[in-house]
Order: structure tokens, then C-alpha cells, then sequence
């Protein structure tokens, strides 16, 4: 049971909020550039790449200001400013939707460290497992919720740019939680022990593979022909995700173990199937989406628990460091996925496999030392 269950469902709770806007955006966004002003896919692959690349200095920025500043204010100053995704739905061209997107984008990664190291604060060391479960699940179950209101719009025939544009509402509602939370410490702005930079080295290996979600919605669309159960895909992956968030906090698994092979292994697999078996159509792709939200779901409650753990008083740069890594894979990732993706869809997914098992080696040898 957590000694401070309260602020850690505000903090959950906000998330939630969060994601139940702008996953709609992010699920939005590869329609608006590919479907509705017909930009190449290696145009969405840069677009990608950008938002993770400049995400990337974002986070680690984030981070360190966190700790000389207070984790709550600029948790709550960058939460405030992901809103600017919600006007890419008024984009004229696909330049200013990539624009709009990418800034609302970087403001998300500069406050994720924050809200991380806030669930640090707030909890035992023993408890943060539990924690950052319930934190994935709430997140990840609000972009569930995200997914099926955009399908059922989609299916309605209403625009993808509308739907965006409602966002703001849940994205408002997730800053107010955030700023009620008691929570605000500081730290001092240093980098962390050996031991957590293999674990950052590892997790940018990984997001080498975890490409945007973009990337099956358009092999959905392809294949199917229909853009709502494009969508579909995202929300069974989000669906899953979110279940064994909340199930990896609970058990009481080996977290460096639990993150090799329920997390990057699983993922590496999961990777290579969605190069061979998409032909098959919804068959083959929705169970591996299903694989794939149950890969990340263990990455996002165990990476984070392993470096809080890892770290003392610089948790915030800390956290920062994790998502720099993870942004400077996603962007070196996005980019070779767009234009691997441009040859043939398989290639794409191939070299997403390889890079997640080698993720999978980096921490197999953290578990032999």
C-alpha cells in the first residue's frame, strides 16, 4: 500500500488527462501529414525525428531545472505549454502542422523528468514500482481513451483536425491536477552513477526500435484501407500497455530481468513479426501491437524505477538523462524507419528488431554485474 497514495494518483491522474489529449494528437498527426496534405512518409519520418531530437535537449533541460528550480514548477510550466499540439488542427500545410506539433511536442519531454522525479518524492523507494505502474497505467489508459474517441470521429467522418483541436480541454484539466500536487522538492543538478548511463545507453539502443506508433498506423491504413481501424491499432497497443502497467507494478518481478526480456526482448520480437506478418492484415497486426504495448509497459515502469533508485538528490537530471536517451534513439530511429519505410515496409521493422536486441544484450550485462 503507498504512505502517499493521494499524490500519487494527482500525479496519475494528471496523466491521464494529458494523454487522453495529445495521444489523440499523435495518432492524428501521421493523417494530417500523409492523408490529408499528402506528405512523402519519409517527410513524417523527419517530422518524427525532430520531435524526439530537439525533445531529446528538452528533456535533459527539464531535468536539470528541476532540481535547481523545484520539480513541481517546471513540471507544471511544461505541462501547461503541450497544449500547442491542439492547434495543429488548425495547420494550413503540412510545414505548420510539423511545426505546431513539434513545439507542443518538446514541451511534453521538458516536463516528463519533473513529473517523474514528483513521483519520487512522494513515494518510498520500496514502493516506486507500484508507483510508476499506476503512473503507465493511468497514462497509458487516458491515450486509450484518446484512441477510441478519435476512431468513432473518424467513422462519424469528422476531420482529424477538430478532434485535435478539442484536445486543449483534457490537457487544461491535466495542468490543474498537476499544479494541486504537494510536491516540490529540489535536488542537486548532477549526472548519476555509472551503472544508470549503461542503463540510458541501453534505453537509446531501444528507442532505436521503439519508433513512433505512426508507423504501424500507416501499415494498418495500407493494408486495410480505412483509417479508423488504423487507429485501432494504436488503441489495442495503448490498451495493453496500460494493463501491464498497472500488473508490472504489482508483482514483484526482478526489475533489471523483467526489463530485458519483458521489455526490450518482447519488443525486438515484436518488431520483427510486424515486418513479416502485416501482410496478413488485422490478423497479424493487432496482436503484435498487443505484444508491443506489454514491451513498453515494462520499460516505462522499470527504466524509471531502476534510475530512481540509482540516483540521490539529482533524481530530476537523472530522469532527464533517461529521456535523452530515449529522445536521441527515437530520433536517429524515426529517421532510418522513414526512409527504410520508403523501400519496403519490412526493412523498417528489421532494423527496429536489431536495435532493440542489442537494448536487450546492454542490460543482460547489467544483470552480470
Amino acid at each position: 500500500m503507498l504512505t502517499n497514495r493521494r499524490e500519487v494518483l494527482k500525479i496519475s491522474f494528471s496523466a491521464f488527462f494529458a494523454d487522453l489529449g495529445y495521444q489523440a494528437a499523435v495518432a492524428s498527426f501521421p493523417i494530417i501529414l500523409v492523408f490529408y496534405f499528402h506528405a512523402p512518409i519519409f517527410v513524417y519520418g523527419i517530422a518524427e525525428s525532430l520531435n524526439y531530437g530537439g525533445g531529446s535537449l528538452m528533456s535533459l533541460l527539464g531535468g536539470y531545472l528541476a532540481d535547481k528550480y523545484g520539480r513541481k514548477k517546471i513540471g507544471v510550466i511544461g505541462n501547461s505549454l503541450i497544449v500547442i499540439v491542439s492547434f495543429t488542427g488548425l495547420a494550413a500545410n503540412y510545414i505548420q502542422a510539423i511545426i505546431l506539433f513539434m513545439l507542443g511536442w518538446w514541451f511534453r519531454n521538458f516536463r516528463t523528468p519533473a513529473r517523474r522525479a514528483m513521483v519520487s518524492e512522494v513515494t518510498q523507494e520500496n514502493e516506486r514500482s507500484e508507483a510508476y505502474g499506476i503512473l503507465h497505467a493511468l497514462d497509458i489508459g487516458g491515450a486509450a481513451l484518446a484512441i477510441l474517441y478519435l476512431t468513432i470521429a473518424l467513422y462519424l467522418g469528422i476531420k482529424a483536425t477538430v478532434v485535435v483541436l478539442l484536445t486543449a480541454i483534457p490537457l487544461l484539466i491535466s495542468t490543474i491536477l498537476l499544479a494541486m500536487v504537494k510536491a516540490g522538492g529540489k535536488g542537486k543538478p548532477k549526472l548519476m552513477v555509472r551503472k544508470g548511463w549503461i542503463l540510458v545507453i541501453s534505453t537509446m539502443f531501444f528507442a532505436f526500435s521503439q519508433y513512433s506508433f505512426g508507423f504501424p498506423i500507416i501499415t494498418t491504413a495500407e493494408v486495410t484501407h480505412k483509417l479508423y481501424l488504423a487507429t485501432i491499432t494504436y488503441g489495442v497497443f495503448l490498451v495493453s500497455s496500460a494493463l501491464f502497467g498497472y500488473i508490472f507494478g504489482k508483482l514483484r518481478l526482478s526489475e533489471y530481468k523483467a526489463l530485458a526480456f519483458l521489455g526490450y526482448l518482447l519488443a525486438s520480437l515484436a518488431s520483427l513479426g510486424f515486418a513479416f506478418l502485416s501482410p496478413l492484415g488485422l490478423i497479424g497486426i493487432y496482436p503484435l501491437s498487443f505484444l508491443m504495448g506489454i514491451a513498453v509497459a515494462s520499460t516505462e515502469t522499470f527504466e524509471p524505477t531502476i534510475i530512481s533508485k540509482l540516483s540521490k538528490g539529482e533524481v530530476g537530471t537523472s530522469m532527464g538523462a533517461l529521456s535523452l536517451g530515449r529522445s536521441i534513439g527515437l530520433l536517429i530511429g524515426n529517421t532510418a524507419m522513414g526512409f527504410l519505410y520508403q523501400i519496403s515496409f519490412s526493412y523498417a521493422y528489421v532494423f527496429a528488431s536489431i536495435m532493440s536486441f542489442i537494448a536487450f544484450m546492454i542490460v543482460l550485462t547489467l544483470l552480470r554485474e
